[in-house]
């Protein structure tokens, strides 16, 4: 089928939630949004959309979804506006405080953590995954959690995160920064994390991040028409 002006402006006036279901759109727009991702994202998040642990880039493929629930309207709020990206339409409501620095964080006051205070939360997280830890520290760490640490505040008193903050789920044992070492976790208490995505609006078009947004979430959708 060959797809002029009206089947894009068709693409244009759909939810985008509702698209996948739609085979001819998505045979339509997932070769444009690979060739988008391919020119303007794989670069972070790799050729198949695989992420790098080393500098923090999500995995697009896994349906673990730092911000939203992983539906196209909210992959498309990402690749439209950003996250952290100076616009002030993107995603910044928080960033991980880095707990080793005498001021952690700049939007409230939160006080530091010493080397063992950082030590016990680690431990305090790997027990309520299901690991081993020294039952001592871990009730210290849990205190820090729920009190002077303010975890809680992002994470949720059950650590399960807030997609609405971008503050990951810590019980699943899935790791945006590493992997879930001990060291990698010491790490990113102590010296933070504040990721940044760009935002597209104004350098693709509305279809290009449609098409774009489309392409990421036929990523962990193996099902999805990729004619």
């Amino acid at each position: 089928m060959a797809w002029g002006y009206q089947q894009r402006a068709q693409l244009l006036r759909s939810d985008p939630d509702l698209v996948p279901a739609q085979s001819a759109m998505m045979a339509y727009a997932l070769p444009r949004g690979a060739t988008i991702f391919s020119g303007n994202c794989a670069s972070c998040h790799g050729d198949r959309g695989q992420g790098d642990r080393g500098f923090g880039v999500p995995d697009l493929t896994d349906r673990d979804w730092l911000y939203g629930a992983g539906r196209v309207s909210d992959i498309q709020q990402t690749v439209r506006y950003g996250i952290r990206s100076a616009d002030a339409r993107g995603r910044d409501l928080a960033y991980m405080p880095a707990y080793a620095l005498p001021v952690p964080y700049d939007r409230e006051k939160l006080l530091s953590l010493s080397p063992s205070d950082i030590h016990d939360v680690v431990a305090f997280l790997f027990q309520s995954e299901g690991r081993k830890a020294d039952p001592a520290s871990v009730a210290r760490g849990h205190q820090i959690f729920d009190g002077r640490g303010g975890c809680w505040d992002c994470h949720g008193g059950d650590g399960r995160g807030d997609s609405e903050v971008g503050a990951p789920n810590l019980m699943d044992n899935i790791w945006l920064y590493g992997d879930g070492s001990s060291g990698d976790v010491f790490r990113s208490i102590a010296d933070g994390h504040k990721g940044v995505c760009p935002a597209w609006a104004g350098k693709l078009s509305p279809a290009a991040i449609l098409e774009v947004s489309l392409f990421v979430w036929s990523l962990s959708h193996s099902g999805a028409a990729r004619s």
